[in-house]
């Protein structure tokens, strides 16, 4: 029996629901990160909108907070944004994003 290749043992980590989870923590992040730039609020700004300090502005922005449906939504709120949810059928695009994200490392 082979040894399984590093594609191989990407491929079966991308199945895992841990990797799902962290790429949509990775897309709200940067969705935050693009709102905060285009309307030109600070972290410290956020922050006093939030009614929360700028370590935790931080701590999000990093992807290091508990990332709720509550918490999201209230980062919206605080950015006049709506926060969408949804569902949608996986498609080849998923893996093909996955394989570049790969090559990348």
């Amino acid at each position: 029996m082979s040894e399984p290749t590093f594609k191989d043992l990407f491929d079966e980590a991308r199945r895992h629901p841990d990797y799902r989870y962290e790429g949509t923590i990775l897309d709200f992040t940067e969705a935050l990160f693009d709102a905060m730039d285009q309307q030109g609020i600070s972290r410290a700004e956020l922050a006093r909108r939030l009614g929360t300090s700028q370590a935790y502005v931080t701590r999000v922005l990093r992807g290091n907070a508990n990332f709720t449906l509550k918490t999201m939504s209230k980062l919206a709120l605080a950015l006049e944004m709506e926060l969408e949810v949804g569902l949608r059928p996986a498609t080849k695009s998923s893996a093909s994003r996955a394989d570049a994200e790969n090559r990348a490392q």
